[in-house]
């Protein structure tokens, strides 16, 4: 017994979405598509040659879809003058101020109905092939459909099981390395030990998310750069590792006692130059002279401070000499400012403090 059922769609479709379905249709002038259809046996014949292989559900899913998506309309306020011919006579505009007129656009995401100009459909990046873009970037899919994990509208048993096969019982049979999702629509690879921050696109494959590297054992971990003597916890976020701080973008050791003079190369551990050595605290790193400076102190790598009063001598840099601002006529300089007489010189006492030696006849 045949049917006779008119689909009178209200809003109008996308171009290419009834063809998917199998369905041929024309677009009245008004933009409302009326299609007369018969059910058969075999199928769904129309007038004029219009033909729709399909079921009853899914004209029906289709007619309820279809009149339930908004007009996908926005009010925006543009300046009036951009609206009329003749810009030197510009009428009060209803915006919120007279220069400005609120007008009807597409909301973001939509755009204009080729065949009905007071409508604007959803946009979908990816075609909803097996279903119908509700909104920007949103597929419904059609009866006895799912969107899988792709954001495809796959069929399911028991027209169809992704990845599996479907059994008399109108269940979903999976194939070797893969296992009923939640819905148990359809089936999806398994990971082992699983597949955190990423998703699972084969058996025993993770594809990492954004911010994540592979690891060794296969897992994702999150990726940072430059994390030495630290660990990566999340996406760009290094923690350094105990015995460490974070020093312009690094992980830097630290000293807790001090490293005078050093390098600290561990927790703790002071590191001294060339030229230097770590003295018995193993706190400071202190200059070190191979010849002992008499008369001065080691002030860095073989390099003699002579002290007060002393200056050092010309042909040993390790020998501080002592030093006679007036000079020692007749004598030595055996201290600083203080003269020694040579035999048959003693002081001159006649001016006090004058370091100068004359003959003792």
């Amino acid at each position: 017994m045949r049917v006779l059922i008119t689909l009178v769609v209200a809003a109008v479709f996308m171009p290419g979405i009834l063809t998917q379905l199998g369905v041929k249709t024309r677009y009245p002038a008004s933009g409302n598509l009326v299609t007369n259809v018969t059910h058969g046996t075999s199928g769904i014949s129309g007038e004029a040659g219009h033909y729709a292989y399909t079921s009853n559900g899914t004209l029906l899913f289709i007619n309820r879809t279809l009149s339930s998506i908004p007009s996908g309309f926005c009010v925006k306020e543009v300046p009036t003058a951009s609206l009329v011919k003749d810009a030197s006579v510009v009428p009060a505009g209803n915006g919120s101020n007279p220069s400005l007129s609120r007008i009807k656009v597409c909301c973001e995401g939509y755009e204009r109905n080729p065949h009905n100009f007071a409508k604007c459909d959803p946009v979908c990046k990816n075609e909803c092939v097996n279903g119908l873009c509700v909104a920007p970037n949103v597929c419904r899919c059609f009866p006895d459909h799912v969107l899988n994990l792709g954001g495809f509208c796959i069929p399911t048993c028991p027209i169809g099981c992704g990845n599996g096969e479907c059994q008399p019982d109108r269940s979903c049979k999976c194939k070797p390395g893969y296992v009923l999702e939640p819905m148990r629509k359809f089936c999806v690879p398994k990971c082992e030990p699983g597949c955190q921050f990423g998703n699972c696109t084969e058996p025993n494959t993770c594809q990492c998310i954004n911010g994540y590297e592979r690891a060794a054992d296969g897992s994702c971990k999150p990726k940072c750069d430059n994390c030495e003597n630290g660990k990566c916890t999340a996406p760009g976020v290094c923690t350094c590792l105990p015995g460490y701080t974070r020093q312009a973008d690094r992980c830097l050791p630290v000293c807790e006692r001090g490293c005078k003079s050093g390098l600290c190369i561990a927790p703790n551990v002071c590191s001294c130059e060339r030229g230097y050595t770590l003295d018995k605290t193993g706190t400071s790193c202190t200059p070190h002279c191979n010849q002992p400076c008499l008369n001065g102190v080691c002030n860095g790598p073989n390099s003699c401070k002579c002290n007060p009063g002393y200056v050092q001598d010309e042909f040993n840099p390790s020998l501080c000499k002592p030093h006679c601002a007036g000079g020692c006529p007749n004598g030595v300089c055996s201290g600083p400012n203080f003269c020694i007489c040579n035999a048959g010189f003693v002081k001159d006492r006649g001016i006090k403090g004058r370091q100068v030696c004359v003959p003792s006849h």
